[in-house]
């Protein structure tokens, strides 16, 4: 794999003229892709890939950015694309002061790997006759092994952190919840103007019957008597409607108005005068369609 163009950083000792800082993978890795789960961890190689034999020759990161993944991926016992190159960055001991012990520079591999496996592959670097140096497949990776330095912490170095996975399910979860709330909220709102709505019906409703009572005329309901009057005063013949007879009439027809003279009042009787029924002046009871059949 090709190097990417040289990438330099300020240090407290200058690096001799020509030498990068980083050299980066082609394509470079875009860390926001990676799961939260990973951890970025740095590898130190011994003088057999000094920095200087490293960044002057196109071949060694190119190997490296090929094949150390898959020596940690197989001493681990997991796939190798669970393992990524992040980049390649030199190595300053504390004796370094200055371009003249360039010999001294070494070259630290970064990658980003599962963070729970972070403490065994640690403890299988420090152990040399472990499946990590021994178990390789093919030359490259058996060499690059043997050239890991076990003398550096794999955490030593920070970098960015990961936001993949776990940060794309986050904010698909952010935008299902922003499009449920939404939903809630625009049903809340219909519900509202629904429920206003039938609230101004029932209002309105309300003030018209309210309305219809205050300025209709009072209705006379049927058989009642009318306040402040007598039953039947405004009509012809009240009294006699209230009587036994009208109910006669009003099965013979009858629809005028007998004079008060001709009215038999049932109440009245005559105590000054007595006169004799003669028997025979009686006719026999005719049945006129009264109320007592005869």
């Amino acid at each position: 794999m090709a190097s990417a163009a040289p990438t330099l950083a300020p240090s407290a000792a200058p690096l001799p003229s020509g030498l990068p800082r980083v050299i980066l993978p082609q394509p470079q890795l875009n860390t926001t892709a990676l799961p939260t789960s990973d951890s970025l961890i740095n590898v130190l190689f011994n003088a057999s890939l000094n920095w200087e034999w490293v960044a002057e020759n196109v071949d060694p990161p190119g190997q490296i950015f090929e094949y150390f993944p898959q020596v940690i991926a197989t001493a681990l016992g997991i796939e190798a694309g669970d393992v990524q190159n992040f980049e390649l960055i030199v190595y300053e001991p504390s004796t370094y002061t200055g371009p003249a012990d360039v010999a001294q520079l070494g070259t630290i591999w970064q990658g980003y790997m599962p963070s729970d496996k972070v403490s065994t592959l640690a403890s299988l670097i420090s152990n040399q006759k472990s499946v990590f140096y021994t178990g390789q497949d093919g030359s490259i990776p058996s060499t690059l092994a043997a050239c890991v330095d076990p003398s550096l912490d794999l955490e030593s170095i920070t970098g960015p952190a990961p936001g993949g996975s776990g940060s794309s399910n986050s904010s698909g979860s952010n935008v299902r919840q922003d499009a449920i709330i939404g939903v809630v909220s625009s049903l809340g709102a219909i519900a509202l103007i629904v429920l206003g709505y039938v609230i101004y019906r029932t209002i309105k409703r309300r003030r018209e019957l309210a309305h219809r009572r205050l300025s209709d005329p009072d209705v006379a309901y049927v058989g009642a008597r009318p306040d402040g009057q007598e039953f039947d005063r405004d009509s012809v013949g009240g009294q006699r409607r209230r009587s036994f007879y009208y109910a006669e009439d009003s099965l013979r027809g009858y629809q005028g108005v007998r004079a008060e003279e001709d009215a038999y009042d049932h109440h009245v009787t005559n105590m000054r005068e007595r006169r004799p029924v003669v028997a025979g002046a009686i006719s026999t009871p005719i049945l006129r369609e009264s109320t007592m059949n005869w």
